[in-house]
């Protein structure tokens, strides 16, 4: 995917107030851990997630993107009329029907003739949400989109965390679940742009994706669980964002060593380091934020970026790569001329 039209006119975020720290969670577990004899601390040793947030009970996805939506529009300026699509990215839904875009789009009041939709793609939803708004960009058919996502975490943690208060919770079954029990919440919205409704600058060069969805079965999650292979799921998805990374410096022209931010999806220690590892990445141009939220899901790029951006990571004219590996498996990357 090559661009020569399409400019990020601006990027949001939105934590919950609401934080549990994983000593709480492992509280709750006290009774397993004695049991199969696992040492308090073991979940934040394992995984560098010390603590995560949940919404207030009650909240759906879609008022979590609204909100992240409306405040972008506000900043940005852009009347609501002009917004030619809605793309809901996140992997938590408010029911299986209607889409959470729907609802988004009735929140917001945007124009009749403003398609709306849902795309699923686990983790790297948010950025096929950019891919395919950027493509109408492009193409001419609208002259600015919306991208959103809101992920929320309370409802698989704590059923997750229950079901392993049970007697005959196993060990196995306790790493199994492991992953599910560093999930966190977050909401995010994008406001991409035709370069004739450009203000900022900030132009989306191009992206790259890449599948093996022989391993598509690594990682399965539910409204209430997630079961994760996670060793295999970090060896083979690093494989793939290797070969990932390697098409990508030359499919979009990218020089490492001119990237100044590098935003990832936020999974855990292991998976960070391994990234950076294994695609030579320096640890200063790749923000941690996992240790304090979690895995946020579709939210983690759209998050790292903002969050980067308001730290003063990085400034106009620098480069910055977008990049993630999700369930499937699929890596997507994406260059940015901030």
């Amino acid at each position: 995917m090559r661009y020569q039209r399409v400019f990020i006119e601006g990027v949001v975020h939105h934590l919950p107030d609401v934080v549990i720290p994983t000593s709480a969670i492992e509280r709750m577990l006290a009774p397993t851990y004695e049991r199969l004899h696992i040492s308090p601390g073991t979940l934040e040793a394992m995984t560098g997630v010390a603590e995560r947030r949940f919404w207030r009970e009650g909240v759906q996805p879609s008022d979590l993107a609204s909100v992240a939506a409306s405040e972008l529009l506000e900043r940005t300026g852009l009347a609501r009329e002009r917004v030619g699509a809605l793309v809901s990215t996140s992997v938590c839904k408010d029911y299986l029907e209607p889409s959470v875009a729907s609802l988004v789009h009735g929140n917001l009041m945007l124009p009749p003739g403003c398609v709306n939709f849902d795309v699923g793609s686990a983790c790297l939803g948010f950025m096929t949400g950019m891919a395919m708004v950027a493509n109408m960009i492009e193409l001419g058919q609208i002259e600015a989109g919306l991208v959103v996502v809101g992920e929320g975490s309370r409802e698989v943690t704590l059923s997750t965390a229950q079901k392993l208060r049970r007697e005959d919770a196993t060990f196995a079954q306790f790493r199994s679940n492991l992953a599910t029990l560093t999930l966190g919440s977050a909401s995010s919205a994008m406001l991409l742009v035709h370069e004739r409704l450009a203000t900022r600058g900030h132009r989306l060069m191009g992206g790259l994706a890449l599948a093996n969805s022989e391993h598509n079965r690594l990682c399965i999650g539910t409204p209430i669980s997630m079961q994760t292979d996670a060793p295999k799921l970090l060896s083979e998805g690093v494989a793939l964002a290797r070969q990932a990374w390697v098409n990508a410096q030359d499919a979009l022209d990218l020089d490492p060593a001119r990237v100044r931010q590098y935003a990832m999806h936020q999974v855990g220690r292991a998976n960070h380091d391994a990234v950076l590892k294994t695609l030579k990445v320096p640890e200063s141009r790749a923000l941690r934020l996992y240790p304090k939220v979690g895995n946020v899901g579709a939210a983690g790029v759209p998050l790292t970026m903002s969050v980067a951006r308001d730290k003063g990571g990085f400034d106009h004219g620098d480069t910055v790569v977008l990049m993630g590996i999700g369930s499937g498996l699929n890596t997507q990357m994406m260059r940015v001329e901030w």
